[in-house]
């Protein structure tokens, strides 16, 4: 799995979902519903540094804070 794109209709994500992705290098997030409660602790753990995550522009602040409490690496690029 070397890119992937989440809908606009995910609200969850569970556990581990990425975890053992060590060849992705694009993750393009296109929904606008995630939140707190909708992402597991670790939902994002196991993404590669290098990987570039894109958000919606008016959630990158939010999805910033939000994907690193949930896993993301801070060496991470999010646009």
């Amino acid at each position: 799995l070397a890119s992937l794109m989440i809908p606009a209709k995910v609200e969850k994500i569970g556990t581990n979902a990425f975890f053992g992705c060590k060849k992705l290098k694009k993750l393009d997030i296109k929904s606008r519903k995630l939140n707190a409660k909708g992402l597991n602790k670790k939902a994002f753990k196991g993404i590669p540094a290098k990987t570039l995550v894109r958000v919606p522009k008016d959630k990158k602040n939010i999805y910033q804070k939000l994907l690193c409490q949930k896993g993301l690496g801070k060496k991470n690029k999010i646009r």
